[in-house]
């Protein structure tokens, strides 16, 4: 299925590794040119790298920390410098950190929010009027299952996570008429260093070998098994295709099952 990206440009967030590349690569390998973002310069650049081997599209690699204040804007002028104008958002961050709620200081909600929702405001504000002006573009938020399902074990991400979500929605309604659509997608148990994290605090707190904490992830899952972020990747380019030009304020789960909510 050709979903008419070739030649558009993007900018993916967080995609030094993990879900961001997994996205970045997908979209390249649809012949989008893309901008991929994160704080170190030398692996955002390694990043980059890697995506202009795959194929003709060209990638380019922004060191920068987009919880700062302003970093939106900066974002999108070295995109557009580089690449052309932006008509496709994939905001993505690293998720909070997962501690009990007793443990959490006001420090660490405001870390959250600024990481994983405020960054999120900051750069669609900047690439927004770029797509009005094109008549057309694509916002995607990866974001979590706890949006649909709180967790205990990842308590911050459960109380913020659920903000972009709001946003998402809300921007959906204001933006389609200019061709716009933003969406949201919510990985489950996919394959990335995140991910290890938490089963290594699980294995620690329950007194679980690694082995044995895989298990039960696994086991969690109707599917029986980890995703991958090529699948959450394919999944994210097709939103930002022609053939999703219809799907517009939705949040799509990819986990597997994991989530057991009809809706």
């Amino acid at each position: 299925m050709d979903l008419g990206l070739t030649g558009k440009v993007a900018i993916v967030s967080g995609a030094s590794t993990g879900i961001g590349f997994g996205i970045a690569e997908a979209l390249v390998r649809e012949g989008a040119h893309v901008a991929v973002i994160s704080r170190n310069e030398e692996r955002i650049q390694a990043a980059a790298k890697a995506l202009n081997e795959i194929g003709p599209a060209n990638a380019i690699g922004i060191a920068q920390d987009v919880t700062v204040p302003g970093a939106g804007p900066r974002v999108v002028e070295k995109t557009w410098d580089a690449l052309g104008a932006p008509s496709i958002l994939i905001t993505n961050s690293g998720g909070p950190a997962g501690r009990d709620f007793e443990t959490l200081t006001d420090e660490d909600f405001d870390v959250a929010l600024r990481m994983s929702f405020l960054s999120a405001v900051d750069l669609t504000r900047a690439a927004l009027p770029s797509m009005k002006e094109t008549g057309w573009g694509r916002i995607v938020h990866v974001s979590s299952g706890t949006v649909f399902e709180p967790n205990e074990d990842l308590f911050l991400s459960s109380a913020v996570r659920p903000a972009v979500a709001g946003f998402s929605k809300a921007l959906s309604r204001e933006v389609a008429s200019f061709g716009i659509t933003t969406n949201l997608v919510c990985p489950g148990y996919i394959a990335t260093d995140r991910l290890t994290e938490l089963a290594e605090r699980r294995a620690r707190d329950g007194g679980l070998t690694m082995e044995e904490s895989w298990l039960a992830m696994r086991r969690a899952v109707p599917a029986r098994r980890l995703g991958t972020t090529q699948e959450l990747g394919e999944i994210v380019a097709f939103l930002c295709g022609e053939p999703a030009s219809y799907i517009n304020g939705t949040a799509i789960r990819v986990d597997g099952g994991k989530v057991a909510h009809l809706l």
